[in-house]
């Protein structure tokens, strides 16, 4: 089995990284591993959490409403374009500060144009 790192996300309480796990008769599916920080308590979870597919994972992701505050810090070419047009229909505004919402904006825009192999890995 061969793990591709298709996704990677943080916020101050949170974060993780997406692998793409690919079987040897050519399946696959998604493995999340992920903590948590727990700030009163200074507390670190460690988990990991398997997904049949992206759809599933993206929809854990996104029920918090304003998951694009997250920090992302990869996301496959694979899944670009459709985050782009999520991206343009966004509420940036639900954080008041301007310069806070052109911090994340350029982020994402980043990781969303960085080149294709930028944080490949050995098999």
């Amino acid at each position: 089995m061969s793990r591709e790192l298709y996704f990677d996300i943080s916020s101050e309480q949170s974060g993780g990284s997406l692998y793409r796990i690919s079987g040897p008769e050519g399946g696959s599916s998604f493995l999340y591993h992920h903590s948590t920080y727990d700030e009163e308590r200074d507390e670190v979870k460690v988990f990991e959490t398997a997904y049949a597919d992206f759809g599933a994972f993206w929809k854990e992701l996104t029920k918090k409403a304003d998951w694009y505050y997250l920090h992302p810090l990869y996301v496959h070419p694979e899944q670009r374009d459709f985050l782009t047009g999520l991206l343009a229909k966004v509420d940036w505004s639900v954080h008041p500060d301007q310069k806070w919402q052109e911090s994340h904006r350029r982020q994402w825009k980043k990781v969303l144009t960085d080149p294709a192999g930028y944080y490949r890995q050995a098999p």
